[in-house]
């Protein structure tokens, strides 16, 4: 791929009034970590081939560290735009180099204990931030299960819109429906 990756700080100090909270790049040595949060926030089980492509380039996952306890990650990867409204569309590899893309948003959790701190929201500004710096990016996309009114709720205060419904999108779980809510870039 010779689209330059989604840009990352290493590790970002954030300064609140409670608990400090400091988020930080996903790398080899804290990828285990993302494993296990991920195991703890979704009933969706990610595969290996998941954790290892998180990193490679065109991905963005952070951990969020409050007080030294690691309490939540948000992990993103890079498509051609247009990606999540038709995968199916994309299957024509005699097709020139994509100069626009999208980054769907794959995970963002954050552990109960530690919830309505902020954290959801920096992480989700950290990689919005960080799509945004990136010219060819045009939007941020993810998929909600219709029943998910919290994380419909979230998103939605956060500027982001319900695109439309995906039928039986989610293999294993009930309902299996989702939405695609996607933020506008440009």
């Amino acid at each position: 791929d010779e689209r330059t990756a989604v840009v990352m700080e290493t590790t970002q100090t954030v300064v609140t009034h409670g608990p400090q909270i400091e988020l930080h790049g996903v790398d080899l040595n804290n990828l285990n970590k993302v494993r296990n949060l991920n195991a703890a926030l979704f009933p969706v089980r990610y595969t290996a081939p998941f954790y290892k492509s998180l990193l490679q380039p065109g991905q963005f996952a952070q951990l969020a560290i409050c007080d030294g306890v690691c309490v939540g990650t948000v992990t993103c990867r890079a498509q051609i735009l247009g990606f999540a409204d038709s995968p199916t569309a994309y299957s024509n590899f005699q097709a020139p180099p994509p100069t626009e893309f999208e980054v769907y948003m794959m995970t963002l959790g954050v552990l109960a204990p530690y919830r309505r701190l902020g954290i959801a929201r920096m992480l989700l500004n950290s990689a919005i931030s960080a799509a945004a710096a990136d010219p060819s990016v045009k939007r941020i996309v993810l998929h909600v299960q219709i029943d998910n009114d919290d994380a419909l709720r979230f998103y939605h205060k956060h500027g982001f819109t319900t695109s439309h419904m995906v039928e039986r999108y989610y293999k294993l779980l009930d309902p299996p429906h989702a939405y695609l809510l996607q933020y506008r870039l440009r």
